[in-house]
């Protein structure tokens, strides 16, 4: 295999014009012969950069409105053509199939379109078949040709043909062909999913996910474990991807799994009451304090109080601007994560005391965001909708009802049980104006367990009243010993979806001690 190859003649044929001008000015002042397409020539013509228009080249004009450019005979054959293989090199010159060193393309903007929601004839005009072509002929050929399928790419080529008096090396080539192969699956994955979206919906049988931007991670889930972070294209809107970190460390695989989760359920509770501020703390993937208050200060404060020792270390989610007062709260607390939509410089000059602490900032999320999740178990993967109901209707199924100032209470709840690990119990109530999670138990075998050894014990040791709390189950009672507990223990209002077998013994429980349960037809399990 030849090292070192010249670049004589470069085809460039691009959407994106950045960087073009100066890739373009390097490879004439080489000597490199330049053939280009009709848009692209353009450009090189406005900038007085010689070329070769691709009609003249291929002896055939653009057509069919610039659907046919460069697929032709000669184009595809002076890219595969096998140099110093005497029967291809004699085959090419029989033919007179003029040799291309390099290829540079980017492609329609298919993904932009298909973000955009353009219809579907916009989709398929950008739809690219020349250009991935091209590519995929080059990038076949690296033993002689080169690709260049992103602008980031120009300036580093344009040094190494210096370095190399206008030659490529084998390794760069190889290199450059690897990564024309990974933007063409890519590019190839967002139209097969775009389409088989619109057209095969639940029908589909193969999905396609294209995962990029790959950032690896110091470790795992633990120390021994490798791991890798890429960005998945999976709903609208920000994400904790997207996130600006301000400052900190960078982010560990705990640490985003955790994020993820408290700005998932701040978001949801901001969404869901709408003004005022909601006060996430999650540790290990659970909220120990959810609170939603008038003021950020207040919704902070109770947050922490919620469970203040498993506080220590955790991820705090704000939806409202960190300013100086809320930053000094933490001066004297050990933090990994705080989120918020937007930090004040005074609040940074605090923050900035504790350098290991990381500082993110991002917009609420949207209560539409439409995103999508994979689990991976042995051998396979769930693919299925995030859980992002926000919001249901409470049906009375007891004797006694629930005052209508208890309702959004609940909701409120609803929410809490369902960012808890089933089976979740989640004791939450509204006083002053604030409405916090009191009591949660979860991750039980058993849901008696998550209430009489979790929820119930939390919410004694903060003096609260129980007849003041509303229980909120994630899933249904599948008997009634849950409803008999929590109601010897003081509690007399439950929320639940229903749906056991068992409902009217259930239901009969909770008439006999005169408790108000209502129904909320949707179980909320969070494995």
């Amino acid at each position: 295999m030849i090292d070192l190859w010249p670049i004589r003649t470069a085809l460039l044929s691009v959407t994106d014009k950045t960087g073009l001008e100066s890739l373009a000015r390097g490879l004439h002042q080489r000597g490199v012969h330049i053939i280009s397409t009709g848009g692209t020539g353009k450009m090189l013509k406005e900038w007085s950069i010689p070329f070769q228009d691709i009609t003249e080249f291929t002896g055939h004009p653009e057509a069919f409105s610039g659907r046919m450019k460069t697929i032709s005979f000669a184009c595809a054959s002076g890219l595969l053509f096998r140099r110093q293989d005497p029967s291809d090199e004699l085959e090419a010159a029989q033919l007179g199939i003029k040799a291309i060193d390099l290829v540079v393309c980017n492609l329609y903007p298919f993904e932009k379109v298909a973000a955009e929601k353009a219809d579907e004839p916009v989709l398929v005009e950008n739809i690219d078949i020349g250009g991935p072509l091209m590519i995929r002929a080059a990038a076949k050929n690296f033993a002689s040709v080169s690709v260049l399928t992103d602008p980031a790419q120009y300036e580093s080529f344009l040094a190494s043909l210096v370095s190399f008096q206008g030659q490529t090396t084998f390794a760069l080539r190889r290199e450059l062909a690897a990564r024309a192969f990974e933007r063409i699956a890519q590019y190839d994955v967002a139209i097969a999913q775009t389409l088989g979206e619109r057209i095969l919906g639940d029908k589909q049988e193969t999905r396609f996910i294209a995962l990029t931007n790959a950032q690896p991670l110091r470790y795992g889930e633990n120390p021994h474990q490798k791991a890798t972070v890429y960005e998945w294209k999976n709903s609208q809107g920000a994400t904790i991807k997207s996130a600006r970190i301000l400052q900190g460390k960078e982010l560990s695989s705990n640490n985003m799994l955790d994020a993820d989760a408290a700005w998932k359920a701040a978001s949801d509770v901001q969404n869901l009451m709408g003004k005022g501020c909601a006060a996430i703390v999650v540790k290990h993937g659970n909220p120990c304090g959810m609170v939603h208050a008038s003021s950020t200060k207040v919704a902070l404060e109770r947050a922490w109080a919620g469970d203040s020792v498993s506080a220590f270390g955790g991820i705090i989610a704000l939806t409202q601007k960190v300013d100086a007062e809320i930053a000094t709260f933490f001066n004297e607390k050990f933090i990994e994560i705080l989120m918020a939509p937007e930090f004040t410089p005074e609040a940074m000059q605090i923050l900035a005391t504790k350098k290991n602490v990381r500082v993110l900032e991002l917009p609420v999320l949207s209560a539409d965001k439409k995103e999508m999740t994979l689990r991976s178990f042995c051998g396979g993967v769930l693919y299925q909708e995030e859980d992002e109901k926000l919001s249901t209707e409470l049906k009375t199924v007891t004797k006694v009802s629930m005052t209508s100032a208890d309702k959004q209470t609940s909701l409120f709840g609803v929410l809490c049980a369902k960012h808890l690990k089933s089976n979740a119990i989640a004791l939450v109530r509204t006083e002053n104006g604030v409405t916090e999670l009191v009591g949660a138990g979860m991750g039980q075998p058993n849901r008696l367990d998550s209430f009489l050894r979790l929820a119930l014990p939390r919410m004694v040791e903060k003096d609260i009243k129980p007849e003041s709390v509303i229980m909120v189950s994630d899933a249904f009672f599948p008997f009634g010993d849950t409803v008999e507990v929590a109601a010897k223990a003081g509690i007399k209002r439950i929320v639940q979806p229903g749906g056991s077998i068992r409902d009217d013994e259930v239901f009969a429980m909770a008439d006999k001690y005169n408790v108000a349960m209502v129904c909320t037809g949707e179980r909320h399990f969070r494995h």
